[in-house]
């Protein structure tokens, strides 16, 4: 029985152990996709929480993209084509949502959200536009749409409920 005993803790530990060893290289990055560049884009992301998605398409040269999520169920879909455009994009909190599309040459766009159910959408072509967006409550929506050439935009929003849609050709 002792003999019985003992093996059964033997192949207990030796499961747990294999078990942690496997479940710890899922956190380990693969130096295979470290430093992928193409045409010098760059895209960071960074997500912590449950069930965060991101999307990112970039094409052209010198793109730049830094974008995280802290917090549950929140996406984000991202596409850059063009040369030198940045984005820079942070959402806290539950279920939020953000698009973002850059078309053209040194665009910027920046989006911050903090809360639950805020929605930004921000679409850029041309050349040297510069879009914010700033969403801190529950349920906000923004929409900024900039086409040509050297517009500014700056949407924030504090509270609950608030919509915003800005237009600038």
């Amino acid at each position: 029985m002792a003999l019985k005993n003992k093996r059964f803790w033997l192949l207990a530990v030796a499961l747990f152990v294999t078990s942690a060893a496997c479940q710890a290289a899922d956190l380990v990055s693969e130096p295979r996709y470290a430093d992928i560049t193409r045409g010098g884009s760059v895209a960071t992301i960074s997500q912590i929480g449950s069930n965060n998605q991101t999307q990112v398409d970039q094409g052209g040269s010198a793109q730049r993209l830094t974008q995280s999520q802290v917090g549950n169920r929140n996406e984000a879909v991202i596409a850059q084509s063009g040369a030198r455009n940045v984005i820079s994009a942070q959402q806290t909190g539950l279920s939020n949502g953000l698009d973002i599309n850059q078309s053209g040459r040194y665009n910027q766009a920046g989006v911050a959200q903090q809360g639950t159910n805020n929605a930004a959408n921000v679409i850029q072509s041309g050349s040297y536009n510069q879009a914010f967006v700033g969403q801190y409550g529950q349920a906000n929506q923004a929409s900024v749409s900039q086409s040509g050439f050297g517009g500014t935009v700056s949407v924030t929003q504090y509270g609950n409920n608030m919509s915003a849609n800005v237009t600038q050709r």
